[in-house]
Protein backbone atom coordinates (compact mmCIF):
# COMPACT_ATOMS: atom_id res chain seq x y z
CA UNK A 1 0.00 0.00 0.00
CA UNK A 2 3.05 2.11 1.17
CA UNK A 3 4.30 1.46 -2.69
CA UNK A 4 1.03 2.64 -4.20
CA UNK A 5 0.76 5.62 -2.49
CA UNK A 6 3.81 6.64 -3.27
CA UNK A 7 3.89 6.03 -6.60
CA UNK A 8 0.60 7.64 -7.16
CA UNK A 9 1.82 10.49 -5.08
CA UNK A 10 4.89 10.69 -7.24
CA UNK A 11 2.96 10.26 -10.69
CA UNK A 12 0.49 13.62 -9.57
CA UNK A 13 3.88 15.69 -9.01
CA UNK A 14 4.85 14.69 -12.35
CA UNK A 15 1.45 16.01 -14.18
CA UNK A 16 1.62 18.84 -11.90
CA UNK A 17 4.55 19.73 -12.60
CA UNK A 18 4.42 19.17 -16.72
CA UNK A 19 0.76 20.97 -16.26
CA UNK A 20 3.05 24.27 -15.58
CA UNK A 21 4.26 25.03 -18.66
CA UNK A 22 3.74 28.72 -18.92
CA UNK A 23 4.80 31.47 -21.10
CA UNK A 24 6.18 34.74 -20.09
CA UNK A 25 7.22 37.86 -21.68
CA UNK A 26 10.21 36.42 -23.22
CA UNK A 27 8.63 34.00 -25.08
CA UNK A 28 7.17 35.99 -27.24
CA UNK A 29 7.75 38.33 -29.73
CA UNK A 30 9.33 41.87 -30.30
CA UNK A 31 9.96 44.85 -32.35
CA UNK A 32 12.67 43.30 -35.39
CA UNK A 33 11.91 40.36 -34.41
CA UNK A 34 11.65 38.14 -38.35
CA UNK A 35 9.49 34.59 -37.58
CA UNK A 36 9.59 31.93 -40.53
CA UNK A 37 6.37 30.65 -41.22
CA UNK A 38 4.76 27.86 -43.99
CA UNK A 39 1.09 28.42 -44.29
CA UNK A 40 -0.93 25.68 -45.39
CA UNK A 41 -4.16 26.22 -46.45
CA UNK A 42 -6.83 27.48 -49.10
CA UNK A 43 -7.19 29.95 -51.50
CA UNK A 44 -11.12 30.98 -50.72
CA UNK A 45 -11.58 31.80 -46.97
CA UNK A 46 -14.53 29.73 -47.49
CA UNK A 47 -13.13 26.25 -48.65
CA UNK A 48 -12.01 24.04 -45.46
CA UNK A 49 -11.25 20.47 -44.98
CA UNK A 50 -12.80 18.28 -42.14
CA UNK A 51 -10.66 18.17 -38.80
CA UNK A 52 -11.17 14.90 -38.15
CA UNK A 53 -8.86 14.03 -41.92
CA UNK A 54 -6.06 16.31 -40.89
CA UNK A 55 -5.84 16.52 -37.07
CA UNK A 56 -3.68 13.56 -35.63
CA UNK A 57 -5.09 12.33 -32.21
CA UNK A 58 -1.52 12.14 -31.08
CA UNK A 59 -0.42 15.14 -32.10
CA UNK A 60 2.09 13.91 -34.80
CA UNK A 61 2.27 16.15 -37.55
CA UNK A 62 3.82 15.56 -40.41
CA UNK A 63 3.53 16.97 -44.08
CA UNK A 64 -0.01 18.64 -45.02
CA UNK A 65 -1.26 17.24 -48.40
CA UNK A 66 -5.12 17.85 -47.84
CA UNK A 67 -4.19 21.82 -48.20
CA UNK A 68 -3.96 22.83 -52.00
CA UNK A 69 -2.74 26.46 -50.78
CA UNK A 70 1.26 26.37 -49.89
CA UNK A 71 3.21 29.77 -48.92
CA UNK A 72 6.38 30.39 -46.94
CA UNK A 73 5.71 33.75 -45.13
CA UNK A 74 7.69 35.57 -41.89
CA UNK A 75 6.09 37.12 -39.91
CA UNK A 76 7.70 40.42 -38.92
CA UNK A 77 7.70 42.86 -36.40
CA UNK A 78 8.82 46.82 -36.97
CA UNK A 79 9.83 49.53 -34.44
CA UNK A 80 6.51 51.53 -33.93
CA UNK A 81 8.34 54.71 -35.31
CA UNK A 82 9.04 53.47 -38.99
CA UNK A 83 5.13 53.28 -39.58
CA UNK A 84 4.02 55.84 -36.94
CA UNK A 85 6.14 59.18 -37.72
CA UNK A 86 3.62 60.93 -36.21
CA UNK A 87 3.85 59.48 -33.00
CA UNK A 88 -0.18 58.49 -32.61
CA UNK A 89 0.70 55.38 -30.87
CA UNK A 90 3.63 56.50 -28.74
CA UNK A 91 2.62 54.11 -25.77
CA UNK A 92 3.26 51.37 -28.76
CA UNK A 93 7.21 49.55 -28.40
CA UNK A 94 6.11 46.66 -31.36
CA UNK A 95 3.73 46.68 -34.68
CA UNK A 96 2.88 44.56 -36.94
CA UNK A 97 0.68 43.87 -40.27
CA UNK A 98 -2.31 41.22 -40.23
CA UNK A 99 -3.78 39.22 -42.85
CA UNK A 100 -6.84 41.27 -43.30
CA UNK A 101 -4.12 44.41 -43.72
CA UNK A 102 -4.66 46.01 -40.41
CA UNK A 103 -1.02 47.38 -38.70
CA UNK A 104 -1.76 46.52 -35.21
CA UNK A 105 -0.05 48.75 -32.82
CA UNK A 106 1.08 46.99 -29.06
CA UNK A 107 2.90 47.74 -26.04
CA UNK A 108 4.84 44.91 -24.49
CA UNK A 109 6.08 44.83 -21.11
CA UNK A 110 6.93 41.82 -18.93
CA UNK A 111 2.93 41.92 -17.65
CA UNK A 112 1.43 41.76 -20.46
CA UNK A 113 0.40 42.22 -24.08
CA UNK A 114 -1.58 45.26 -24.89
CA UNK A 115 -3.16 46.32 -28.06
CA UNK A 116 -3.61 50.59 -28.60
CA UNK A 117 -4.30 50.79 -31.63
CA UNK A 118 -4.53 50.05 -35.54
CA UNK A 119 -3.71 52.08 -38.79
CA UNK A 120 -5.68 50.75 -41.54
CA UNK A 121 -6.98 51.91 -45.33
CA UNK A 122 -9.16 54.61 -45.38
CA UNK A 123 -12.37 53.57 -46.70
CA UNK A 124 -13.31 55.42 -50.06
CA UNK A 125 -9.18 55.99 -50.55
CA UNK A 126 -6.66 53.84 -52.34
CA UNK A 127 -3.51 55.50 -50.47
CA UNK A 128 -4.62 57.05 -47.85
CA UNK A 129 -4.71 55.34 -43.96
CA UNK A 130 -6.54 56.32 -40.95
CA UNK A 131 -5.01 56.21 -36.86
CA UNK A 132 -7.48 54.25 -34.82
CA UNK A 133 -6.61 54.92 -31.39
CA UNK A 134 -8.88 52.53 -28.99
CA UNK A 135 -10.40 54.58 -25.78
CA UNK A 136 -8.73 51.96 -23.35
CA UNK A 137 -6.01 49.47 -24.53
CA UNK A 138 -7.13 46.03 -25.34
CA UNK A 139 -5.44 43.73 -23.22
CA UNK A 140 -4.02 40.22 -25.77
CA UNK A 141 -2.31 38.36 -22.86
CA UNK A 142 -1.57 38.72 -19.38
CA UNK A 143 1.88 36.86 -18.16
CA UNK A 144 2.47 34.72 -17.19
CA UNK A 145 0.19 32.67 -19.51
CA UNK A 146 -0.87 29.11 -17.57
CA UNK A 147 -3.37 26.27 -18.32
CA UNK A 148 -7.04 27.36 -17.25
CA UNK A 149 -6.50 30.85 -17.61
CA UNK A 150 -8.59 33.21 -19.37
CA UNK A 151 -9.24 36.20 -21.05
CA UNK A 152 -11.92 38.49 -22.20
CA UNK A 153 -11.33 42.30 -24.04
CA UNK A 154 -12.97 44.63 -25.99
CA UNK A 155 -11.83 47.55 -27.49
CA UNK A 156 -14.11 50.45 -28.60
CA UNK A 157 -12.64 53.64 -31.04
CA UNK A 158 -14.73 56.87 -32.55
CA UNK A 159 -13.19 59.11 -35.19
CA UNK A 160 -14.63 62.06 -36.51
CA UNK A 161 -13.27 63.59 -39.60
CA UNK A 162 -14.43 66.62 -41.35
CA UNK A 163 -16.46 65.58 -45.17
CA UNK A 164 -14.12 67.82 -46.70
CA UNK A 165 -11.07 65.45 -45.64
CA UNK A 166 -12.48 62.95 -48.61
CA UNK A 167 -12.98 65.52 -51.28
CA UNK A 168 -10.43 64.07 -53.46
CA UNK A 169 -11.46 60.33 -52.65
CA UNK A 170 -15.03 61.09 -53.29
CA UNK A 171 -14.26 62.66 -56.80
CA UNK A 172 -17.31 63.66 -58.78
CA UNK A 173 -20.16 62.56 -56.07
CA UNK A 174 -17.84 65.33 -53.68
CA UNK A 175 -20.49 67.92 -54.13
CA UNK A 176 -23.38 65.86 -53.99
CA UNK A 177 -22.65 64.43 -50.79
CA UNK A 178 -21.57 67.49 -48.86
CA UNK A 179 -25.09 68.84 -49.95
CA UNK A 180 -26.43 65.84 -47.33
CA UNK A 181 -23.76 65.59 -45.01
CA UNK A 182 -20.87 67.19 -43.34
CA UNK A 183 -19.17 64.80 -40.97
CA UNK A 184 -17.29 61.22 -41.54
CA UNK A 185 -17.49 58.89 -38.07
CA UNK A 186 -15.48 55.87 -37.99
CA UNK A 187 -16.34 52.98 -35.45
CA UNK A 188 -14.02 50.23 -34.79
CA UNK A 189 -14.95 47.30 -32.37
CA UNK A 190 -12.26 44.30 -31.55
CA UNK A 191 -13.44 41.77 -28.91
CA UNK A 192 -11.08 38.98 -27.44
CA UNK A 193 -12.01 35.48 -25.58
CA UNK A 194 -9.14 33.59 -25.08
CA UNK A 195 -9.20 30.58 -22.66
CA UNK A 196 -5.46 28.08 -22.26
CA UNK A 197 -7.27 25.51 -22.11
CA UNK A 198 -4.49 21.96 -22.70
CA UNK A 199 -1.13 21.26 -22.25
CA UNK A 200 0.85 18.50 -23.71
CA UNK A 201 3.19 17.12 -25.90
CA UNK A 202 3.23 17.84 -29.51
CA UNK A 203 5.40 16.15 -32.79
CA UNK A 204 6.66 17.41 -35.61
CA UNK A 205 7.90 14.88 -38.44
CA UNK A 206 7.24 16.70 -42.07
CA UNK A 207 9.26 18.24 -44.07
CA UNK A 208 9.76 22.07 -43.86
CA UNK A 209 8.58 22.29 -40.36
CA UNK A 210 10.49 22.74 -37.10
CA UNK A 211 10.59 19.10 -36.51
CA UNK A 212 11.11 17.70 -32.74
CA UNK A 213 8.86 17.25 -30.00
CA UNK A 214 7.65 19.92 -28.08
CA UNK A 215 5.87 20.64 -24.38
CA UNK A 216 2.82 22.83 -25.57
CA UNK A 217 0.03 25.17 -23.89
CA UNK A 218 -2.83 25.68 -26.29
CA UNK A 219 -5.09 29.23 -26.52
CA UNK A 220 -8.40 28.48 -27.60
CA UNK A 221 -9.12 31.85 -29.23
CA UNK A 222 -12.05 34.11 -30.79
CA UNK A 223 -11.47 37.40 -32.21
CA UNK A 224 -13.91 39.41 -33.85
CA UNK A 225 -13.78 42.70 -35.35
CA UNK A 226 -16.31 44.90 -36.59
CA UNK A 227 -15.93 48.13 -38.26
CA UNK A 228 -17.92 51.06 -39.96
CA UNK A 229 -18.18 54.47 -41.62
CA UNK A 230 -21.45 56.75 -40.58
CA UNK A 231 -22.38 60.25 -42.15
CA UNK A 232 -24.06 62.59 -40.71
CA UNK A 233 -26.65 64.29 -41.85
CA UNK A 234 -27.49 67.76 -42.14
CA UNK A 235 -30.97 68.06 -41.79
CA UNK A 236 -30.80 66.50 -38.35
CA UNK A 237 -27.43 65.46 -37.02
CA UNK A 238 -28.37 61.95 -37.25
CA UNK A 239 -25.70 59.32 -38.64
CA UNK A 240 -26.20 56.88 -41.56
CA UNK A 241 -23.72 54.23 -41.82
CA UNK A 242 -22.01 54.49 -45.67
CA UNK A 243 -22.78 51.24 -46.40
CA UNK A 244 -26.79 52.00 -46.69
CA UNK A 245 -25.57 54.53 -49.43
CA UNK A 246 -24.08 52.09 -52.14
CA UNK A 247 -20.57 54.09 -51.51
CA UNK A 248 -18.71 50.76 -49.77
CA UNK A 249 -19.58 47.44 -48.79
CA UNK A 250 -19.35 48.73 -45.24
CA UNK A 251 -19.73 47.23 -42.12
CA UNK A 252 -17.49 45.09 -42.24
CA UNK A 253 -17.20 42.37 -39.56
CA UNK A 254 -15.85 39.03 -39.38
CA UNK A 255 -14.91 36.43 -36.35
CA UNK A 256 -12.01 34.16 -36.32
CA UNK A 257 -11.43 30.95 -33.95
CA UNK A 258 -8.39 29.11 -33.76
CA UNK A 259 -5.93 27.42 -31.84
CA UNK A 260 -2.63 28.21 -30.59
CA UNK A 261 0.25 25.39 -29.48
CA UNK A 262 2.86 28.01 -27.66
CA UNK A 263 5.78 26.23 -26.74
CA UNK A 264 9.19 27.84 -24.58
CA UNK A 265 11.46 30.32 -26.54
CA UNK A 266 9.75 29.99 -29.96
CA UNK A 267 8.57 33.79 -30.37
CA UNK A 268 4.89 32.90 -31.30
CA UNK A 269 3.03 29.75 -31.70
CA UNK A 270 5.22 26.69 -33.32
CA UNK A 271 1.39 26.04 -34.60
CA UNK A 272 -1.80 27.98 -35.26
CA UNK A 273 -5.11 26.16 -36.54
CA UNK A 274 -7.52 28.17 -37.77
CA UNK A 275 -11.38 26.54 -37.46
CA UNK A 276 -14.93 27.23 -38.74
CA UNK A 277 -17.14 28.20 -35.60
CA UNK A 278 -17.63 24.99 -34.06
CA UNK A 279 -14.25 23.35 -35.13
CA UNK A 280 -15.58 20.53 -37.37
CA UNK A 281 -13.55 22.15 -39.89
CA UNK A 282 -10.36 23.40 -40.58
CA UNK A 283 -9.28 26.53 -42.83
CA UNK A 284 -5.32 26.74 -42.50
CA UNK A 285 -2.55 25.31 -41.01
CA UNK A 286 0.23 27.46 -39.59
CA UNK A 287 3.85 26.03 -38.67
CA UNK A 288 6.70 27.02 -37.67
CA UNK A 289 9.09 27.17 -40.78
CA UNK A 290 12.79 25.36 -40.93
CA UNK A 291 14.59 26.26 -43.41
CA UNK A 292 17.44 23.98 -42.16
CA UNK A 293 15.51 20.77 -43.58
CA UNK A 294 16.69 21.84 -47.11
CA UNK A 295 20.62 22.61 -46.86
CA UNK A 296 20.98 19.97 -50.30
CA UNK A 297 22.60 21.36 -53.05
CA UNK A 298 22.26 18.82 -54.92
CA UNK A 299 18.56 19.10 -56.30
CA UNK A 300 19.76 21.48 -59.16
CA UNK A 301 22.99 20.67 -61.07
CA UNK A 302 23.26 23.94 -62.89
CA UNK A 303 23.73 25.89 -59.94
CA UNK A 304 26.36 27.66 -59.06
CA UNK A 305 27.34 29.75 -55.83
CA UNK A 306 30.35 31.74 -55.57
CA UNK A 307 32.81 33.25 -54.25
CA UNK A 308 32.09 30.61 -51.02
CA UNK A 309 33.52 31.82 -48.25
CA UNK A 310 33.14 34.85 -49.34
CA UNK A 311 33.47 38.88 -47.13
CA UNK A 312 31.25 41.31 -49.41
CA UNK A 313 29.51 39.83 -52.68
CA UNK A 314 28.23 36.59 -53.36
CA UNK A 315 26.48 35.45 -56.67
CA UNK A 316 23.71 32.86 -57.16
CA UNK A 317 24.21 31.83 -61.07
CA UNK A 318 21.32 29.53 -62.09
CA UNK A 319 20.46 28.38 -65.73
CA UNK A 320 17.14 28.92 -67.45
CA UNK A 321 15.91 31.04 -64.66
CA UNK A 322 12.14 31.44 -64.62
CA UNK A 323 10.98 33.98 -61.99
CA UNK A 324 12.62 31.88 -59.33
CA UNK A 325 13.20 33.80 -55.38
CA UNK A 326 16.07 33.62 -53.78
CA UNK A 327 15.35 33.30 -49.73
CA UNK A 328 18.49 33.69 -47.73
CA UNK A 329 18.52 32.85 -43.47
CA UNK A 330 20.55 32.53 -40.67
CA UNK A 331 20.96 29.51 -39.13
CA UNK A 332 18.80 30.40 -35.96
CA UNK A 333 15.66 30.52 -39.08
CA UNK A 334 15.50 34.48 -39.32
CA UNK A 335 15.07 35.81 -42.78
CA UNK A 336 17.63 37.66 -43.87
CA UNK A 337 16.90 38.33 -47.38
CA UNK A 338 14.16 37.71 -50.23
CA UNK A 339 15.16 38.67 -53.78
CA UNK A 340 13.72 37.51 -57.03
CA UNK A 341 15.97 36.15 -59.68
CA UNK A 342 15.33 38.00 -62.85
CA UNK A 343 18.28 36.70 -64.71
CA UNK A 344 20.95 34.14 -65.19
CA UNK A 345 23.03 35.91 -62.41
CA UNK A 346 22.43 37.70 -59.44
CA UNK A 347 24.95 39.62 -57.23
CA UNK A 348 24.01 39.83 -53.34
CA UNK A 349 25.82 42.53 -51.34
CA UNK A 350 26.45 40.71 -47.82
CA UNK A 351 29.29 43.10 -46.54
CA UNK A 352 26.31 44.06 -43.55
CA UNK A 353 26.08 40.37 -42.59
CA UNK A 354 27.64 39.18 -39.39
CA UNK A 355 30.39 36.54 -39.97
CA UNK A 356 29.10 32.75 -40.20
CA UNK A 357 27.11 30.51 -42.07
CA UNK A 358 24.21 31.30 -44.19
CA UNK A 359 21.30 29.03 -45.77
CA UNK A 360 19.55 29.64 -48.74
CA UNK A 361 16.64 28.41 -51.19
CA UNK A 362 15.89 28.89 -54.58
CA UNK A 363 11.92 28.44 -54.95
CA UNK A 364 10.24 28.22 -58.21
CA UNK A 365 6.22 28.46 -59.12
CA UNK A 366 4.29 27.72 -56.45
CA UNK A 367 7.00 27.93 -54.03
CA UNK A 368 8.33 24.32 -55.70
CA UNK A 369 11.79 24.15 -54.21
CA UNK A 370 14.59 24.35 -56.90
CA UNK A 371 17.92 24.40 -54.67
CA UNK A 372 19.49 24.87 -51.18
CA UNK A 373 22.22 25.32 -49.62
CA UNK A 374 24.86 27.45 -47.76
CA UNK A 375 27.72 29.94 -47.86
CA UNK A 376 30.00 31.02 -45.09
CA UNK A 377 30.08 34.92 -44.36
CA UNK A 378 33.74 35.55 -43.72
Amino acid sequence: MKKLLFSSLCLLSTLFAFSQISIVRSDVFEANDTIPEIYYGFENDNDCVATQEVMPENLVFGSQSAFPLIMLDSAIYYQPSEIDPNGVFEAANCAYLTKEEFMMFLKIDEAKVELIGLQAQMPMSETETIDIKFDETVALYNFPCEMGNTNDAIGTTMDKRPLSDFQEALGDNYNLVSYMYDTVRFIVQIAVNSAFDEFGTIKFIGDSIKNGEYEYLREDLMMAYYVDVHLRQKSNGNYVSIGTLGYTDMPKSDTTYSHNYWTKNNKKPILTIAYNFDKSSIHSMTFRYEYTSFVNTDIVANLNVYPNPTSKYINFSIDNCEDYELYIFSTDGRLINRSALESNNTLIDISNYRSGVYLYQILGKNNTLIAGGKFVKE
